[in-house]
C-alpha cells in the first residue's frame, strides 16, 4: 500500500516540478574577432583596462546578457591589435560598454490585441580611449572612438529570442566600433602603425 501511494504521489507531483524548470538557454558560439585585419603598432605590449563597471540594475542589462560589450571589446583588443615592438606600450581605457532597456509604448483595447508591438528597446554603446605611453608611464598619443547601436524586441518574444537579440546585439555593435576605431588610429596614432 505504502508503495502504491508513493508512486502516485510521485505521478502527481513530478510534472508540477518539471513545469517550473526553467527551459535552457542557447549555447552562442564564442565571439572572436580573429578575422578582422590586425592593428599593429610598434609598441613592446598591449593593455587593457575595462573602467566599466556594470551597474547590475535597471536600466542596465549587460549582466543578462550571453557577451556582455565590456568582455568582447576585451577579446576585441586581444584579437585585433598587436605588438610589433618597441619601448612604449599601448593601452587600451573602456570607458563605456553598457546596454539600456527602454519600455517602448504598445497598443492597447481591441487593437492592441490583434497586433504584435514591439516592448523594449536596447541600447549599447561601446567607447574606448586608445593611449601610447612611454616607459615612465606618460602619454605620447591618444586616439579615441565610440559606437552605438539599438535594437527592438517584439511582445511575444521567448527568452531565447531574447538572448539571440543580444548576442547580435554586441556582435554588431563590436563590428561597427571596430569600423570606427580604425580611422582614429590612423589619425591619431599613425606614427606607431607598422
Amino acid at each position: 500500500m505504502r508503495v502504491r501511494l508513493a508512486f502516485l504521489l510521485f505521478a502527481f507531483v513530478a510534472p508540477l516540478l518539471g513545469a517550473c524548470a526553467t527551459p535552457p538557454t542557447a549555447n552562442f558560439p564564442e565571439l572572436t574577432f580573429r578575422h578582422k585585419t590586425p592593428i599593429r603598432l610598434a609598441v613592446g605590449s598591449v593593455e587593457v583596462v575595462n573602467e566599466f563597471r556594470m551597474p547590475f540594475a535597471a536600466p542596465n542589462v549587460e549582466h543578462k546578457m550571453p557577451v556582455a560589450p565590456g568582455p568582447a571589446a576585451e577579446r576585441w583588443a586581444q584579437d585585433v591589435l598587436q605588438a610589433t615592438g618597441g619601448a612604449d606600450k599601448l593601452v587600451m581605457v573602456i570607458t563605456d560598454a553598457s546596454v539600456t532597456e527602454t519600455p517602448l509604448k504598445v497598443k492597447k483595447g481591441l487593437k492592441g490585441a490583434f497586433t504584435t508591438d514591439q516592448t523594449e528597446r536596447y541600447e549599447g554603446r561601446v567607447a574606448v580611449r586608445l593611449e601610447i605611453r612611454t616607459p615612465d608611464n606618460k602619454r605620447r598619443a591618444v586616439a579615441e572612438a565610440f559606437a552605438t547601436r539599438s535594437a527592438t524586441i517584439a511582445e511575444d518574444a521567448t527568452l531565447a529570442d531574447r538572448e539571440a537579440l543580444w548576442y547580435g546585439l554586441a556582435e554588431k555593435l563590436l563590428n561597427d566600433f571596430d569600423t570606427t576605431v580604425r580611422p582614429q588610429v590612423t589619425a591619431h596614432l599613425g606614427e606607431f602603425l607598422r
